[in-house]
């Protein structure tokens, strides 16, 4: 058999391989030790939104209204277009009387977490669809995506000294949002359903906006600086063409050797 065609049959292999190998490993449940952490700022359950996300710098928090259908699907996407779980963190469940549990104790009363190859599925239990539920993740402000779990409202706030103000920098998705700036943090929302798949927002600090500009500067500066040079060169080209008499710099009537007579 052709050499070529062995080694890719034995590249497919080890990519079937390994692929089955990630869908054993990456099931299982989430550990109660993830699920009872700390989050890292206080849940905001007292909100008019079904989703409600407070972008923290490097995390996030979520809070959530129980879907009608009783289940959550967590998962996000990696840059290939696939999907794989995302761990709940610091997960918290509140019942319509306020009384909140950790996700500990949400799976000793009924409720389950569990973490398959592609997400982690959260479902309720009978008496717990009124209530909200809360997690915790990894994300940066500076461009924040995340998977609309829910459909519904949304409402994400940036951390304080963020904007979305300047276009350049400043991206939201999708559209029909609204954006209070009145307070010392950006709040963005949408009063319509959300429907998209992700909800986008890309913002910017005061110290991003002065960094760009200073690198803008700099830009300029190395430019003129090296137009200066090619302008320098170019005259000290002609110089010395005009000393080896290769160009006259001008007319100086010379209209080359005598004609001969006609």
């Amino acid at each position: 058999m052709n050499r070529k065609l062995l080694a890719l049959l034995a590249v497919l292999t080890l990519v079937a391989s390994a692929g089955c190998l990630a869908y054993v490993t990456d099931g299982g449940e989430v550990s109660n030790e993830t699920l009872d952490a700390e989050p890292p700022a206080e849940y905001v359950f007292d909100s008019e939104y079904d989703a409600r996300i407070d972008l923290q710098g490097s995390t996030f928090t979520a809070v959530y209204a129980v879907p009608d259908d009783g289940e959550l699907r967590i998962y996000q996407e990696t840059g290939y277009g696939v999907e794989e779980p995302r761990n709940p963190r610091a997960f918290r469940y509140q019942y319509p009387n306020g009384t909140v549990i950790t996700g500990s104790e949400f799976r000793a009363t009924g409720g389950e977490i569990e973490r398959t190859a592609d997400e982690v599925w959260v479902r309720f239990d009978d008496d717990m669809t009124d209530g909200k539920v809360a997690f915790a993740g990894d994300g940066s402000p500076r461009r924040f995506v995340l998977p609309t779990f829910v459909e519904g409202t949304y409402e994400v706030t940036l951390p304080p000294g963020f904007t979305t103000d300047f276009a350049l920098f400043g991206e939201i998705s999708p559209s029909g949002y609204e954006i209070d700036r009145g307070g010392d943090r950006e709040r963005i929302t949408w009063a319509e359903d959300v429907t998209t798949d992700t909800v986008l927002v890309q913002a910017y600090s005061e110290r991003d906006f002065w960094i760009f500009l200073g690198l803008v500067g700099i830009a300029l500066v190395v430019g003129a600086a090296g137009l200066y040079r090619f302008r320098r060169q170019l005259e000290a080209l002609r110089q010395r063409r005009l000393e080896m008499g290769i160009g006259s710099g001008g007319d100086d009537g010379d209209d080359g050797p005598p004609r001969g007579p006609r």
